[in-house]
């Protein structure tokens, strides 16, 4: 069971760190995800645990929950958020720039303490308490933050300043309001780029429509929001609208433009009965189509969720930095008392001793650190999504990462999953006699060689006859009676267990369905699954990535052999149970391969299941789709090189990411304790490691 919470007041890693203690120490909760930039928590436990539980273990962290807005909700919530910010910061500079330029460029005259104090008093105690509040919350519940740090190091150098004004002596109130005021323009540049890195998700929800042209069944037609239509609604489409609801075409044709779902260029083309996913546009005729799904049972709103799920998810290369983090300001807490004691012992003045210490709280913020992960998994989970890959979780996406071999199924994954007749051969009669006994058979049978055999018929003007006395033997064959002929159609063992002889006849490279009259051998069609067209282009991307492939398929040899070869698939398996496509898979694993399992049927699960990252078509059937971590929405395997790269650019990104804001640290923390960075240029500094880490994730928006 999992429970999701909005949080508000987190504004570094360490305050992901206590939240998540706070959360994972409620009783029945067995662990705690927290995301700084979706500002999300979600807690996962096996029993019912009480939302009001939660949210006061946050409340005694020092931060506030709440059960979560809807998306529209926190994009608003946001954008007022950093409206106020930008009018906080604008009152910040307009009072921190004459400081600075008063106490450094001014010569000294009787009144300017002073002036320095009132400039600098509004920007430290209402700018400042943006910092003051999150430090008093933090002290109240036992633990330090980002905002200790800042609200310390401030307050210090201003109550000092405040001291030396009063005893005669030169002050530090410059350095108070800089601290502030650079601290929070980094602060409300990280708000901003945090509201872009959302983009993709923003993206999804604007392809919602607000409005939808309902059909009443008395005849008029009238304008309805979205939110109101009902399943079984009937609804008008015209040319350049969105699909407001999932549904089916009940009359007209049209294509269908589902690039924004899917990542598909291509427009479908839809005529009565065809299916229409919410957002997707119609493109050319008018349609009137039957509402089937609607509101959070959309296909756009499922992928929604997913992206969002994902994008709050905590890949396990966080977890280095989390544990980091729950230490990481009280040792800094001990790095700047140790800095204050020893300017002091020294014989340095009080005053460049504080200085220092402020230094040293100033650098050290771990902004950067709490933002390192969270804007490159959402970057990374947008960019996917972009391109119609959905991975269900920032683990998913760090295993992708790491995966060398990529294990195929055939039918629906390399192949286009609709069989052709692609040759006929007749035995003792014309072939159109051979193909209206085979259709007669199989023209009520739902099997998908069945299908093709009545499809080619009808393409080519053949009509079939009612046939009597069916008996189908499951994955073998059918009999019958067509005109006054015993006829039997099947495959190769069907004939012989029905005493057909078919000797002399050569194994086939596709699937063959022999026909039989009376007894006696009529001849037989060749049934294929042709391969994809770019399957071939996508298996030598995959090759250059230094990616082995392999297909392991359910279907005969003769088929199986064909499509590896045509696809460039080297090691390939036929006659593969499901369960014997798992041991495969569990058998590279043990080897030391990273395992991308790619299929799209009922029995790919177990495959799925047991690789490191399983790949479901997006045209698969829901029990691939649930058991998978990621889905190919396209439905184009083509898009699974993709995938990987994306993901491998994630993980760089968190990689490059965690480095600097590391190294940020162990290089600036140490110049500071030794006064050679200043207070100002400590706090310049944080600002720009946090920018940093957050546009370098940005850029994967680029991918």
């Amino acid at each position: 069971m999992k429970t999701e919470l909005g949080i508000t007041g987190m504004t570094c890693a360490s305050c992901v760190a206590h939240v998540a203690g706070a959360l994972k120490g409620v009783d029945g909760v067995d662990d705690a995800a927290v995301n700084l930039v979706t500002e999300r928590a979600t807690v996962s436990h096996a029993a019912p645990v009480s939302t009001a539980a939660l949210v006061d273990a946050v409340a005694r962290a020092g931060y506030e929950a709440h059960p979560p807005a809807d998306e529209n909700a926190d994009e608003r919530r946001r954008a007022g958020e950093l409206k106020r910010k930008g009018a906080l910061l604008a009152a910040a500079i307009a009072l921190s720039v004459p400081t600075v330029v008063l106490s450094m460029f001014v010569p000294e005259f009787p009144e300017k303490p002073w002036v320095l104090f009132a400039l600098t008093l509004p920007v430290w105690s209402v700018v400042g308490w943006e910092f003051h509040r999150g430090a008093i919350a933090s002290l109240r519940s036992g633990s330090a933050t980002m905002d200790t740090l800042v609200s310390l190091g401030s307050t210090a150098a201003f109550f000092l300043s405040c001291y030396e004004l009063l005893v005669g002596l030169p002050t530090y109130f410059e350095t108070a309001s800089a601290i502030v005021t650079l601290v929070f323009a980094g602060k409300y540049l990280e708000a901003s780029a945090r509201v872009r890195s959302n983009a993709a998700l923003r993206a999804l929800l604007d392809l919602r429509p607000a409005l939808a042209v309902r059909k009443r069944s008395d005849g008029p037609v009238e304008t309805v929001s979205a939110e109101n239509v009902r399943v079984d609604d009937s609804l008008l489409v015209a040319p350049g609208e969105r699909i407001p609801v999932d549904g089916v075409v009940l009359s007209g044709a049209s294509a269908i433009d589902r690039s924004m779902l899917t990542g598909e260029s291509v427009p479908v083309e839809v005529e009565a009965g065809a299916q229409l996913s919410a957002g997707t546009i119609n493109r050319d005729g008018a349609i009137e189509m039957r509402a089937t799904a609607v509101g959070e049972g959309t296909e756009l709103a499922r992928i929604v969720e997913i992206v969002r799920r994902a994008q709050g998810s905590t890949p396990p290369v966080q977890r280095l930095a989390d544990r980091i983090a729950a230490v990481f300001v009280p040792v800094i807490l001990g790095i700047a008392l140790l800095t204050l004691a020893g300017w002091l012992v020294t014989h340095h003045a009080w005053g460049d001793a504080v200085i220092a210490a402020v230094a040293v709280l100033v650098v050290a913020c771990p902004c950067a650190l709490g933002l390192a992960t969270p804007t490159a998994v959402i970057a990374g989970v947008g960019a996917g999504a972009r391109r119609g890959i959905l991975f269900k979780n920032a683990d998913a996406l760090e295993r992708a990462a790491r995966v060398d071999t990529v294990v195929f199924d055939k039918t629906g994954t390399l192949t286009q999953g609709v069989a052709h007749v692609i040759a006929i051969h007749a035995a003792d009669s014309d072939e159109r006699e051979l193909l209206r006994t085979a259709a007669a058979l199989e023209s009520r049978s739902s099997h998908p060689l069945a299908s093709a055999i009545a499809r080619y018929a009808q393409e080519r003007g053949i009509e079939a006859p009612a046939a009597a006395d069916l008996v189908a033997t499951r994955g073998s064959g059918i009999s019958g009676t067509v005109g006054r002929e015993r006829a039997l159609a099947g495959n190769a063992a069907f004939m012989r267990d029905n005493s057909v002889v078919i000797d002399g006849v050569t194994e086939p490279a596709a699937t063959r369905v022999y026909v039989a009259r009376n007894g006696v051998l009529s001849g037989w069609l060749d049934i294929a699954d042709p391969l994809r067209a770019d399957a071939g282009a996508m298996i030598v991307r995959l090759r250059k990535s230094h990616v082995a492939t392999m297909l392991v398929s359910g279907d005969a040899t003769e088929p199986t052999r064909v499509i590896a070869e045509q696809s460039g698939i080297e090691r390939w398996y036929a006659q593969t149970s499901p369960e014997g496509k798992s041991t495969i898979i569990e058998g590279l694993r043990a080897g030391g391969q990273c395992v991308a399992f790619v299929g799209d049927g009922i029995n790919d699960a177990p495959a799925l299941a047991t690789a490191d990252v399983g790949f479901a078509m997006g045209g698969g059937t829901a029990v691939a789709l649930e058991t998978a971590d990621a889905t190919i929405l396209s439905n184009d395997p083509a898009a699974l090189p993709d995938a990987l790269d994306v993901a491998r650019a994630t993980m760089r990104t968190i990689s490059q990411n965690l480095f600097w804001a590391f190294a940020y640290n162990v290089l600036l923390v140490p110049l500071a304790a030794f006064g050679i960075v200043s207070p100002m240029f400590a706090a310049a500094a944080m600002g720009l490691s946090s920018l940093f880490v957050v546009g370098n994730s940005l850029r994967l928006a680029r991918h």
